[in-house]
């Protein structure tokens, strides 16, 4: 297990999960993370799309804290909150990635999901220059089982000068945990080391 120790000045880390392109797996990964997150600091999950599907969870979420959205949710007493964001660039985007620590954006090993990716990045480099310490990362999400083609999309993924993380597999388990509790409830021990090296990678941008 990975151990979280997170330090910080009465205010939450926020990460931010975010691609203007649907389809690539952003509220199971940020329901995955925050899971185990949370599993060893005040952690809570929020999601700025008005039709998401994590609100929902509230009544069945344990060891997190399920959040509707509002612009004071980012100033909550949790020593981590992930935001969920919608598949699409809106307006509020720009506000959420100000107040965010870490913008992590998946993507499928696919082009045109790695095409759709620039307008996130592009967003994130303008922001930095108001927030220089804002530090986004890529996650290959859903990754399929041809090594070759994931190669040759981190090939294509470097021209952004971006961390790219550790990949998350395309197993039926992490469809599964919108019901169960997160992967860590489950017994695919392959998807949680998977989730447990993108949460150390992640403790170390941090």
């Amino acid at each position: 297990m990975t151990s979280i120790r997170i330090y910080v000045n009465f205010m939450a880390k926020i990460i931010t999960i975010a691609h203007q392109k649907g389809g690539v797996g952003k509220s199971t990964l940020a329901l995955n993370l925050a899971y185990s997150f949370g599993r060893n600091v005040r952690t809570a999950l929020t999601d700025t799309d008005p039709q998401g599907s994590i609100v929902q969870l509230q009544e069945i979420a344990t060891g997190i804290d399920i959040l509707p959205y509002e612009r004071h949710t980012l100033q909550s007493d949790y020593d981590v909150i992930f935001v969920d964001t919608p598949p699409y660039i809106i307006e509020t985007m720009r506000p959420i990635f100000l107040q965010s620590d870490l913008v992590i954006i998946p993507t499928k090993a696919g082009v045109p999901d790695i095409m759709a990716i620039r307008a996130t990045i592009d967003l994130v480099k303008e922001v930095q220059q108001e927030k220089k310490y804002l530090k986004a990362c890529i996650v290959l999400n859903m990754v399929k089982s041809r090594a070759n083609i994931t190669e040759q999309a981190r090939e294509q993924l470097q021209v952004y000068d971006l961390p790219i993380l550790a990949e998350i597999k395309d197993r039926v388990s992490y469809t599964n945990t919108f019901l169960t509790g997160g992967i860590h409830a489950g017994n695919d021990e392959a998807a949680k080391q998977e989730v447990e090296e993108l949460t150390k990678q992640i403790l170390e941008l941090l």
